[in-house]
């Protein structure tokens, strides 16, 4: 440490030769200047002496009648002094390293993969448009919207991924490759009566128990109204349709896919699980500082020690901020790092109701996403010996169906004794 410290402040190797070279020391001690590295060489003594301490001998070397002859020289001063005189060096290296930092964060390449009937061109074009260049701060690249209007503007693209890697954005394209179908082969399967013949017909059947809310028929036969209950695989809407003639006879069934808007009202169960127990940080009022210097969310503590503190809490004060006009934020400040202690303790029936309760209007959440509505919920919560439970119903209305096909109806006859 002693050494690391004299190398900032800088040093020499010294030779002291003469009849009072022992009370050249000596003295040097008695002023209170610092020797170390002391060797004996046949006649003379060789030591280290710091560079400050050097211009203090003077009376010393006078009285003692003794020769100092400086060895060699150590330290950050004379490493500057070197490089005063080559100043235009280290400048260049300092210009070149701050444009390549800086260079990091700007778009430098563009590349287009996939693409058959939209031209390079178009892309770039395109691009263009929405402000997308290269040189432009990759922070400013949204590439989620890029997907979707290049989807939007381009029919051909049935699939596009926009994704940045290092200092290049990427478009990886895929193309409608499939023919399209002719009108005249929908044409052909038109029924007389207006709607389209299947070969095989498909159903809408329930895939929860509950109660049918709504009804609205499109295509098909509706099987229930409203208010009827239904179970799981019942069929609402079966995928065939009846045409009779003019005495009300069937005279055809023709098989179609069922098509309309059901509502049913059902119920859903629910359980979540989370732990009783908590782990809790407490300061134990110790700390450190440190200097400290962040690039976007990144910090970078300078110490040269490693931090005492087995689990602690950084909280950092800035002093000097900088480079916000280019796009990149530097800032400079001190970091206070104070010593934490984790316990583990239960968490209170406050604690636990609300984070059970989070988790479940979370759930209901996603459920309203997929255009189902609650109208009631009943649930409970239990305290185990090592969990907290949730669990309970919710009263829901929703689109509870799906399709399958259309079984063929065996048709019983009953035959009597002639």
């Amino acid at each position: 440490m002693l050494k690391l410290f004299y190398f900032f402040r800088g040093y020499l190797w010294i030779r002291v030769s003469g009849a009072s070279a022992e009370r050249f020391i000596n003295l040097c001690g008695i002023r209170h200047i610092m020797l170390w590295n002391i060797k004996q060489d046949k006649a003379s003594y060789v030591m280290c002496i710091s560079l400050k301490s050097f211009f203090e001998i003077k009376d010393i070397v006078r009285k003692t009648s003794t020769r100092v002859v400086v060895l060699k020289r150590i330290g950050l001063p004379f490493l500057m002094s070197g490089v005063k005189k080559r100043w235009f060096f280290p400048a260049f290296l300092l210009i070149v390293a701050v444009l390549f930092f800086l260079s990091q964060f700007l778009l430098w390449n563009i590349r287009i993969d996939g693409n058959q009937t939209v031209s390079e061109e178009q892309v770039m074009l395109f691009l263009g448009e929405h402000n997308v260049k290269k040189g432009m701060q990759l922070k400013n690249v949204d590439t989620e919207l890029l997907e979707k209007e290049m989807r939007k503007t381009f029919d051909q693209i049935t699939w596009i991924s926009v994704y940045l890697e290092g200092n290049s954005l990427t478009l990886n394209i895929k193309e409608n490759d499939k023919p399209i179908p002719k009108e005249e082969s929908q044409q052909e399967k038109l029924h007389k009566e207006g709607f389209l013949e299947e070969e095989k017909g498909m159903d809408i059947c329930a895939n929860k128990t509950g109660k049918v809310v709504s009804i609205v028929t499109r295509v098909g036969t509706p099987v229930v109204q409203a208010g009827d209950e239904v179970e799981v695989g019942d069929v609402l809407i079966r995928g065939s349709v009846e045409i009779f003639d003019n005495e009300g006879n069937v005279r055809e069934s023709v098989n179609v896919h069922a098509d309309g808007d059901i509502v049913l009202e059902s119920m859903i169960r629910t359980s979540f699980d989370i732990p009783l127990m908590k782990i809790v940080k407490t300061e134990t009022g110790q700390y450190k500082k440190y200097t400290f210097i962040r690039s976007g969310d990144h910090y970078r503590i300078w110490h040269l020690f490693e931090i005492p503190y087995e689990e602690y809490q950084a909280v950092p004060h800035t002093y000097s901020r900088m480079g916000e006009r280019l796009g990149l934020t530097l800032e400079f400040g001190e970091m206070e790092v104070r010593e934490v202690v984790k316990a583990v303790r239960e968490k209170t029936q406050e604690e636990y109701t609300e984070e059970l309760s989070g988790k479940l209007e979370e759930y209901m959440t996603t459920l309203e996403e997929k255009t189902i509505q609650i109208k009631g919920k009943n649930v409970r919560i239990k305290k185990n010996a090592d969990t907290v439970t949730l669990t309970g119903t919710l009263q829901v209305q929703g689109p509870f169906f799906e399709r399958k096909e259309t079984k063929i109806q065996e048709e019983s006859f009953d035959t009597a004794d002639e």
